[in-house]
């Protein structure tokens, strides 16, 4: 398996998939069970499954919260992002006229890709290049800045702005980490795995006994599926039903600090 297949697949398309091999897993139990129980009878009920789905339950929980503090931290990190380079435009104000308005010009240009760095989507290129052109700017804030410090009159503006385009810096560097952070792909197979194993054995249990209730069998398998579908949700911010429009609009709204 390619080593970022799951993560390159739609989620709805990976928990479709996983509800029908769940489906296809209960039959081909119900006919094992039925089929043994037609060689040896036997009147005691089967219910070793119980364990096995309370241990799903449990890993499928495990994963979701993974996912869930993982899609929190980002949420945050955007929103600190945003207030860092509020901090760092604010700052600017504090040098003569004829610099701040240099400043304010490469701020602008900064804020504007780091919008485009959200608005690209789940595009690799895009995501890379917003970040590398950011990068380009910030190097020239920073230069700006690390020059002025040498000029005694603008001493305390920039002992004030540094520490402001340090932390503005480094922050990007935080955002791009998390977005790359994903839940292990081995954690996901060996949930999908389970997930068919206990189906089959699930439906097997039934057989053995005689009977299988397919509504309850089938809203087992989709309520898995569904439980799969919210966790890969989460762990991909850029598309799906969960995203991170609603932080990122604190930094499309810094654009109000140059109107």
């Amino acid at each position: 398996m390619n080593k970022y297949s799951l993560i390159q697949t739609e989620a709805w398309v990976i928990a479709l998939l996983l509800f029908t091999l769940m489906v296809i897993s209960s039959f081909i139990g119900k006919k094992t069970g039925s089929y043994i129980r037609s060689k040896k009878p036997s009147k005691e009920k089967s219910t070793e499954t119980s364990a096995l789905i309370a241990l799903l339950f449990f890993l499928l929980a495990f994963t979701f919260g993974m996912s869930g503090d993982r899609y929190d931290s980002r949420r945050k990190i955007v929103v600190e992002e945003a207030n860092d380079i509020g901090t760092a435009i604010l700052r600017s104000d504090l040098y003569p006229d004829s610099i701040r308005t240099l400043f304010r010009k490469d701020f602008k240009e900064y804020v504007e890709v780091r919008i485009s760095y959200y608005e690209t989507g789940p595009d690799l290129k895009g995501i890379l290049k917003a970040d590398s052109l950011s990068q380009v700017i910030s190097a020239k804030l920073w230069k700006r800045a690390a020059n002025l410090s040498k000029d005694p009159d603008n001493l305390a503006a920039t002992q004030q702005m540094i520490p402001a385009l340090n932390t503005m810096i480094d922050v990007t560097t935080s955002r791009l980490s998390g977005e790359k952070a994903k839940v292990p792909q081995s954690i996901l197979v060996m949930l999908f795995f389970l997930s068919i194993i206990i189906a089959f054995y699930s439906g097997y249990s039934e057989g053995r006994n005689g009977k299988i209730d397919w509504l309850v069998q089938i809203g087992f398998c989709l309520l898995v599926s569904l439980v799969v579908l919210f966790t890969l949700d989460l762990d991909r911010p850029r598309r799906g039903f969960v995203n991170l429009d609603v932080p990122n609009q604190t930094i499309i709204d810094l654009r109000k600090n140059f109107e």
